[in-house]
């Protein structure tokens, strides 16, 4: 007796969307060497647009961003390079250090700074930095489901009043991170994760 199965278009649909999502997840990397392929704005313009359908309490929508790309790229490095030297970034290093640094900050084609509102109780806060980081964790998917790769930065100078200066941030404004994308030029290697039963509990 042979038993034909026969699964409809759309369960076949669901379930290569599936497949899909879960590789572009397991597959994303943070990419820290990129070829001198230029990306296009309107690259970058759509996979904000999909990224910015992120969960968000009441539609706050809390996020901005602030693009350096092409002849903004210059400027944004040039100011970058300023930031660094004024806060002794360089003090220890030598002139050749120093050059290496500024030449590693202008391979990368985009820098994408993510700032998110601060407005509201703690409690909503708290809600729109969540959303804001949802919202960026969309966008590195949708880069590398195009090829794309990205690198969230965050800390040290980026999370300062100078840095925010050089953005444009308002007083209602935080930065949470900045995206380097670009055409990856090295892809690492994936790290293991801890196992799930380390990090889970039944209630």
């Amino acid at each position: 007796m042979i038993i034909v199965i026969i699964y409809s278009e759309k369960v076949l649909s669901e379930e290569m969307k599936r497949m899909h999502v879960q590789q572009v997840i397991e597959t994303r990397r943070s990419i820290r060497s990129y070829t001198e392929q230029p990306v296009p704005v309107e690259l970058v313009e759509a996979l904000l647009e999909t990224a910015m359908y992120a969960p968000n309490h009441k539609l706050r929508e809390p996020w901005r961003f602030v693009l350096a790309i092409e002849e903004g790229q210059t400027r944004y490095v040039d100011a970058l390079m300023e930031l660094l030297t004024a806060r002794g970034q360089f003090e220890t290093k030598t002139s050749e250090q120093r050059q290496q640094a500024e030449r590693k900050l202008r391979e990368v084609p985009v820098y994408l700074t993510v700032l998110c509102q601060v407005q509201g109780t703690p409690d909503q806060q708290l809600e729109d930095t969540l959303a804001t980081a949802a919202m960026i964790q969309n966008l590195q998917l949708v880069a590398t489901e195009r090829g794309l790769g990205c690198c969230w930065k965050s800390g040290k100078h980026w999370f300062t009043p100078e840095y925010a200066s050089i953005v444009h941030a308002s007083e209602n404004e935080r930065v949470l991170g900045v995206i380097q994308i670009g055409w990856p030029a090295l892809v690492p290697p994936v790290k293991p994760r801890t196992s799930l039963k380390d990090k889970l509990t039944h209630f």
